[in-house]
């Protein structure tokens, strides 16, 4: 009975086929957490980098993923979808080739390139995606179902982290000089892509959309019924990207460094730095669909304001502690609620237009991603010169001087979104 009732649930949140969908994601995730701690680890400890060129080697993706985003977008609305996907997928596997061969021939310029591949094709691969799931989801339960998302990525982590430093320790251990043995995982994970990318590509069902019931569906999408945009929409989405930027710019300050502050002054062993690191990668996607439905009855305001000052006070917690497991919990909370928030904005920027969707994630995609590129450059050059903490400090200092800029971004653009947020009050009375 219990699962009868769940799977009711389920279905008046998303449609049939979402979960199988969204299930797929799991091969395409396997490489994320590990090659997060893998391409600094070898670019510091192997081949020498410095702050700034292991910034740049962080950026070099999201200048792939930036030059992508604006044409996947537009292409997105008026192709398939799940073609794209596909090419996302075979294209990330291949960039894991790259990187695999540019780690044993020690090529700083290899990894480089293998970075900026794995961005290029990561705009084909998560704006359709993102644009699937908005159509095959309820109004009243977005946050959940890119939770869901989010909780398949987990799920894709967290086995693929098993799988890539049980392989990198098995390797040490046993033929420390064999790097062929040690970072083979990078060939698991490429292969695991292009096989995600063929399944996606036979399995996913287009036509299959969510229908909501009348008295759910708010308002009529602007564009459609419009040849001019609002004021009041180009002010918001205007300061929304804006924010957007800035938001990531400030969170890719630090987030390259993390594992290096980590080794460099808490604990310098490897093998306790990688377990220590690993949970805060997987941890709080496993959550995301609990997670996603706090965030679907969360007023917007509150959420992201007490996400971001939630985030600030823990990462002062963070660069306080010596303890290597308080460090280790303080940075599941941190991503938790980094999470949480994310989710949030994810449900407004879903909610903007029904029809140019692809559109609006591939601009949102093109500004994360273009402060993605600057945060790194900018958190090395800091890192050099004011010494490992600073680009926490910059961090918390930023975060909150952008609460009110959130605000006011969510206040322009509430009244224009093609569905309302006015749902998410009904979500508590109906579940």
């Amino acid at each position: 009975m219990h699962s009868t009732n769940n799977s009711d649930l389920e279905q008046q949140r998303t449609t049939s086929d979402f979960s199988s969908m969204i299930n797929i994601v799991i091969l395409n995730s396997l490489g994320f957490f590990f090659l997060d701690f893998l391409i600094p680890f070898v670019a510091s400890q192997e081949l020498n980098a410095v702050g700034i060129e292991m910034g740049i080697i962080f950026s070099v993706s999201m200048i792939g993923y930036m030059i992508s985003s604006p044409f996947v977008g537009v292409i997105t609305d008026k192709i398939s979808k799940k073609f794209l996907v596909f090419i996302g997928s075979i294209g990330r596997g291949i960039a894991y080739f790259i990187l695999f061969f540019a780690i044993i021939l020690k090529s700083l310029l290899g990894i480089g390139v293998g970075m900026f591949s794995l961005g290029l094709f990561a705009g084909f691969f998560w704006i359709p995606l993102r644009a699937l799931i908005a159509e095959k989801s309820s109004i009243k339960n977005r946050s959940y179902a890119y939770g869901k998302q989010q909780s398949a990525q987990g799920i894709g982590t967290f086995f693929g982290a098993f799988i890539g430093f049980g392989i990198l320790l098995y390797g040490v251990e046993i033929a420390p000089n064999n790097s062929l043995l040690i970072y083979s995982a990078l060939v698991i994970f490429g292969l695991a892509n292009c096989f995600a990318g063929i399944v996606f590509l036979t399995r996913v069902n287009e036509s299959i959309k969510f229908n909501e019931r009348e008295e759910n569906v708010a308002v009529a999408d602007p564009s459609v019924k419009k040849n001019w945009i609002p004021t009041g929409l180009v002010i918001g989405l205007s300061l929304l990207f804006i924010v957007l930027f800035l938001s990531q710019t400030n969170g890719s300050l630090a987030k390259p460094f993390l594992n290096v502050y980590l080794l460099e002054n808490i604990e310098n062993n490897p093998t306790l730095a990688a377990l220590a690191y690993a949970p805060s990668g997987f941890v709080s996607m496993l959550l995301a669909p609990r997670l996603g439905e706090i965030a679907d009855r969360t007023n917007p305001y509150v959420g992201i304001s007490l996400a971001s000052a939630l985030g600030a006070l823990i990462t002062f917690f963070l660069i306080s502690t010596s303890n290597l497991w308080l460090f280790a919990g303080l940075l599941v909370l941190d991503v938790t609620i980094v999470t949480t928030g994310g989710l949030i904005m994810s449900n407004v920027i879903s909610r903007v237009s029904k029809t140019h969707r692809g559109k609006i994630f591939g601009f949102q995609s093109t500004f994360t991603n273009f402060g993605a590129i600057i945060g790194p450059v900018v958190g090395g050059i800091v890192w050099d010169f004011f010494g490992p903490k600073s680009p926490f400090i910059v961090s918390i200092l930023v975060e909150l001087a952008l609460i009110p800029l959130f605000i006011i971004a969510i206040f322009y653009l509430k009244p224009h979104l093609a569905e309302s947020l006015e749902e998410k009050e009904h979500v508590k009375q109906d579940s």
